[in-house]
């Protein structure tokens, strides 16, 4: 079964996820216990790791909505320790940056500059060569590059389950909002310990 499976673990980024961010998602520390989980899970169970990841340049035009940010070659563009697997590798958003693995295994990091991770230019090329799967989504924000990333999934008519103890938004009520329009689009809510049942313990 976790052939078939593929985590998307969004923007798990430092400059999101602690305090001491530029873009600190409130409470988004509160998660990394559930993150943690899942990502040793993913290790355990050789589930595939896509991770997306904003990576801005320094005069990034989003920058007139939102503090700067995940600038490329910060720390605070980094991934928090306990969703950075060793070895990743990263897909920048250039066209052709993408080659088919001999093997899918391990953290593939997409990154990209909008919301949504299907903006990578190499997104669409990643799903084919994947072929059929069920995501399993997790990170920040849960009303932003989330829900986006998660629409996206779903406009592709792929299954992806939604990890509501493992997201966190940046205000209460977009947060609702954002699991309320995701369930109508037929995601299935799941919290972590769901997912870490999902296998049986290998021997």
């Amino acid at each position: 079964m976790n052939e078939h499976l593929v985590f998307l673990d969004v923007d798990t980024q430092v400059d999101f996820m602690l305090p001491t961010g530029s873009l600190y998602v409130p409470g988004a520390e509160e998660i990394v216990p559930n993150l943690r989980k899942l990502m040793t899970y993913a290790q355990e169970h050789h589930i595939l790791v896509l991770s997306s990841a904003d990576a801005h340049p320094a005069d990034d035009p989003s920058f007139a909505e939102w503090p700067p940010h995940c600038v490329i070659g910060t720390s605070g563009q980094r991934r928090i320790l306990e969703t950075q697997l060793p070895g990743a590798i990263v897909i920048p958003n250039q066209p052709g940056a993408f080659a088919r693995p001999v093997e899918w295994r391990g953290q593939f990091i997409i990154e990209k500059q909008a919301y949504d991770v299907s903006t990578n230019a190499n997104f669409d090329a990643i799903l084919a060569s994947l072929g059929p799967r069920r995501f399993i989504v997790f990170g920040v924000a849960t009303e932003y590059c989330v829900l986006s990333s998660t629409l996206a999934l779903r406009r592709r008519g792929l299954p992806v389950d939604l990890v509501t103890d493992a997201v966190r938004a940046i205000t209460e009520e977009g947060g609702r909002k954002a699991i309320e329009e995701v369930a109508a689009a037929g995601v299935r809510l799941v919290n972590t310990a769901e997912v870490c049942a999902l296998l049986p313990k290998e021997q």
